[in-house]
């Protein structure tokens, strides 16, 4: 006798892949980011060489990397609220490096209902005066 298959509806897909929608934003926040979660505050991590961290101005390369979480965190499907902030920094396993953590208060995008009040890129660096091009460079 044939095993049934289990099928599973649209319906049910879709809020399996969107927790937010059943309630769960941080489990949301928490499955699409790759460097973990704290509630809705999106994660991430930079892994740089301690030797060049930074080699001009740190504030201008925190700009640069607060840009790129923002976009970092929209790619993934979540809305950036707020800049994010630097968490701290802390020595890598290989002894050369420092792990920069940086984290930014999200909504899903699965139930934004105000996606005009998301923080960009653009709009980080505009803030920073329009240009971290020369973030970090010596």
């Amino acid at each position: 006798m044939a095993a049934a298959k289990k099928t599973t509806s649209a319906a049910e897909a879709r809020t399996k892949q969107f927790p937010a929608q059943e309630g769960e934003p941080a489990v949301e926040v928490d499955e699409r980011s790759a460097d973990g979660a704290e509630g809705t505050r999106y994660v991430k991590e930079f892994v740089v060489l301690k030797a060049s961290w930074p080699s001009r101005d740190e504030d201008d390369a925190h700009k640069a990397n607060a840009a790129a979480v923002a976009n970092e965190a929209i790619q993934r499907g979540l809305h950036p609220r707020g800049e994010a902030t630097f968490d701290g920094a802390e020595d890598h396993p290989d002894g050369l490096s420092l792990t920069l953590k940086y984290s930014v208060n999200t909504v899903p995008s699965s139930v934004d209902e105000v996606p005009q009040d998301t923080t960009t890129p653009r709009d980080v660096i505009e803030a920073a005066g329009g240009d971290t091009s020369s973030a970090g460079k010596g």
